[in-house]
């Protein structure tokens, strides 16, 4: 079934953090990107989202809103008959990956909207598999006072979470620690506790620290050290318990391979803002499972839209662990 690109608008949003959220990054008191619209000529919309972000190797946003512009002139008219046309016809800004994830989450939401399908039953049933109706989810804890992270821990346990993200990688380590055992202390043994160091460590930092981290039965530990040494995050995998994973070491097809060549990670996190764009994701989910890797899939804080699509890639795969798609509530709901 085909349709043509009749108009593509889109407009500036910016979310705030319901309270300011803390990593090995720094502080996040706000997300901000644009709302996408793409209607064809028989009055179908699809809605996309583009939610650029500091250190996960996406363009800034200024350049999304430039990107944008350029195809919101380049597009119209433009005929899509399936997932082929869209990869294809978007794939010359892989460089502006927030821009490109957007224009093509909108694309996707109309093609499953004229097909009558969801955008999970679009991708599973290119590659023959099945979808799932739902999909564990993980709580993320920032990098915040003990007393709070174990307080923040139970209130996520009474509301049914069985996984909770950990930040750490900050400079003061003896504080991560005692934020990690907090949260134990407070949840018990049954809950699965992952961290996430947000290249927050060194090398002989990482290895030192996980090895003192390692009696809390921890799930993984989310890139330990700098995106780009992946020779230094094998290493780190190897010198110790705690299994590896890769995140923002992750943005494209190519860095993933090196990854699996160079054996740096058990786990990869995909998340659909970063990479590009669903259809990359969903691509490298299957080139990491055949390899012998879990994945996990995330978002980058995004608002609803991106959120929705983020569950669908989900939906569509064989993921064992549990999610990081459960971030809605960190953001508030009005615009400003």
């Amino acid at each position: 079934m085909i349709f043509k690109i009749q108009s593509i608008q889109f407009q500036p949003y910016s979310l705030a953090f319901r309270e300011p959220f803390y990593t090995a990054l720094g502080r996040l008191s706000h997300r901000q990107g644009f709302v996408i619209e793409i209607n064809d000529y028989y009055n179908h919309i699809g809605l996309g989202e583009a939610s650029p972000l500091d250190g996960f190797g996406m363009e800034s946003f200024a350049e999304t809103e430039k990107i944008l512009r350029e195809i919101q002139r380049s597009l119209v008219n433009i005929e899509i008959q399936n997932l082929v046309d869209i990869a294809n016809l978007l794939s010359k800004y892989d460089r502006t990956p927030a821009a490109k994830h957007g224009i093509e989450l909108a694309l996707l939401n109309l093609l499953a909207r004229i097909q009558g399908l969801s955008i999970s039953q679009l991708l599973a049933n290119s590659v023959n598999g099945p979808v799932r109706t739902q999909v564990p989810l993980n709580a993320v804890i920032g990098a915040i006072t003990p007393e709070l992270a174990a307080s923040k821990a139970q209130a996520y346990i009474s509301q049914g979470y069985r996984c909770l993200k950990i930040k750490v990688g900050t400079k003061d380590f003896a504080a991560d620690l005692r934020r990690v055992e907090a949260v134990r202390s407070q949840v018990g043994n049954d809950i699965q506790i992952r961290i996430d160091a947000n290249q927050g460590w060194s090398v002989s930092e990482a290895i030192t620290n996980l090895k003192a981290l390692e009696a809390l039965q921890i799930e993984y530990v989310e890139q330990p050290v700098t995106a780009l040494d992946l020779e230094g995050m094998g290493e780190v995998r190897r010198s110790q318990s705690i299994p590896v994973a890769a995140d923002e070491s992750v943005n494209n097809i190519s860095q993933l391979q090196q990854i699996i060549d160079n054996q740096s990670a058990d786990i990869i996190i995909l998340k659909p803002m970063a990479l590009g764009g669903i259809l990359t994701a969903h691509r490298a989910a299957l080139i990491a499972i055949q390899s012998g890797l879990d994945i996990v899939v995330t978002t980058t804080i995004d608002g609803a839209i991106a959120r929705q699509g983020a569950f669908d890639l989900a939906a569509s795969l064989p993921i064992k662990r549990a999610c990081g798609l459960a971030t809605g509530h960190l953001l508030k709901t009005k615009r400003s």
